[in-house]
């Protein structure tokens, strides 16, 4: 049998009775409550949980609230990856501008914000390319910020707080709301860290959730393709169960694509978004020879391979002689690689781009498909 309040008070005297008579009616009054119809509402808000019940919920559906149609959520959480030279973080940069100017990105209406570009991976190339966004659209970018501090989500909380503090300070500045902030690429930016470990890589997502809730903003996370393309992205599958949207970026000897993959709520999963690059002198070099990079234009989407899709390395010679607008000798193109790839797989990539017909091959000089046209 349990202990009445006199067994109470004569073991902890007169503050234990007190305590036990002020549960005693918090008791009874949430019973009484309970009993009653239209407090369910009341009770719950006792609970150490956030709790709704289904017959309190509005009879008009709120949609979700879109950052881009029908591709990220304000606040939400996504991931773009692809293989590297696959144009991931050209259209990123793209779509990003495009946020932050307020206008249409690939038919897409977008909502209008300032964007936090945590360019870990590399400042420069994401200056350049915002150069050349703005040459080739004639327009000037505003509300576009580029973090240039290396960051780790891995570590400790330290750099997630400054993130927070640096997004909070520009808000106060600039009088606009950050909507978008981007972090390029997920292995810097958990740098030391097991990719394929979930101990360690849900550390940098508890933090990513935590600077997405804490700003109120989208946080999109560039990634790679593993070392099999048809497995999704690189690393830990919990990576992947975290966010909202997933967006993969593949190549074929026409085009580029950006296809969804996973999306909650808004039912475009499947979409693909073709796009191609196109090349962009920004000035010369020292040395008087041309210097180049790429800028995003849409165009058709490719149809879904069902054979094995443009490598790494074939994607590597593809972009080099992008930026070529005459042919060019096929060992100048090993001697451009020399210290990145071995001359075999580079010749081998060359076969199977001109089998493809991506790339052209006359007396031992080839060069981009569009440009022999």
């Amino acid at each position: 049998m349990g202990r009445d309040l006199n067994d109470i008070a004569v073991e902890g005297g007169a503050d234990a009775m007190h305590l036990a008579v002020a549960n005693g009616r918090r008791i009874a009054k949430a019973s009484e409550r309970n009993l009653q119809p239209g407090h369910a509402h009341v009770l719950a808000n006792d609970l150490p949980l956030s709790v709704t019940f289904a017959d309190e919920l509005p009879g008009e559906f709120t949609p979700p609230d879109e950052l881009v149609q029908g591709l990220l959520t304000v606040g939400g959480g996504s991931v773009l990856y692809g293989d590297s030279n696959s144009g991931k973080t050209f259209l990123v940069i793209d779509l990003a501008a495009a946020v932050a100017r307020g206008v249409e990105w690939m038919g897409k209406r977008t909502e209008p914000g300032m964007v936090v570009y945590l360019a870990a991976e590399s400042p420069a190339s994401v200056r350049s390319r915002l150069q050349a966004y703005q040459l080739h659209h004639d327009v000037r970018v505003p509300n576009f910020a580029i973090v240039q501090n290396p960051v780790n989500l891995f570590e400790s909380d330290a750099d997630a707080s400054s993130i927070i503090a640096t997004v909070q300070r520009l808000e106060a500045q600039r009088g606009r709301k950050v909507r978008l902030i981007v972090g390029d690429t997920l292995a810097r930016i958990s740098a030391g860290a097991n990719e394929n470990a979930g101990q360690d890589m849900s550390r940098v997502i508890e933090r990513f959730d935590r600077i997405r809730t804490e700003c109120k903003a989208h946080f999109l996370l560039i990634h790679h393709s593993g070392k099999n393309a048809a497995a999704g992205s690189r690393g830990w599958s919990g990576v992947r169960a975290a966010v909202d949207a997933e967006i993969e970026i593949t190549d074929s000897p026409t085009s580029r694509c950006a296809e969804i993959t996973k999306v909650r709520d808004l039912g475009t999963k499947g979409e693909r978004i073709g796009f191609r690059l196109d090349v962009i002198e920004l000035g010369m070099t020292k040395w008087g020879s041309p210097a180049t990079t790429c800028v995003v234009a849409p165009a058709d989407a490719p149809e879904r391979s069902k054979g094995k899709r443009m490598g790494e390395v074939e994607g590597a010679v593809v972009e080099f002689l992008a930026t070529r607008k005459v042919g060019v000798k096929k060992s100048e193109v090993v001697g451009h690689f020399e210290g990145r790839y071995a001359k075999g797989p580079i010749y081998r990539a060359m076969k199977a781009l001109v089998t493809a017909s991506a790339i052209h091959d006359a007396a031992g000089m080839v060069c981009i498909a569009e440009v022999a046209k």
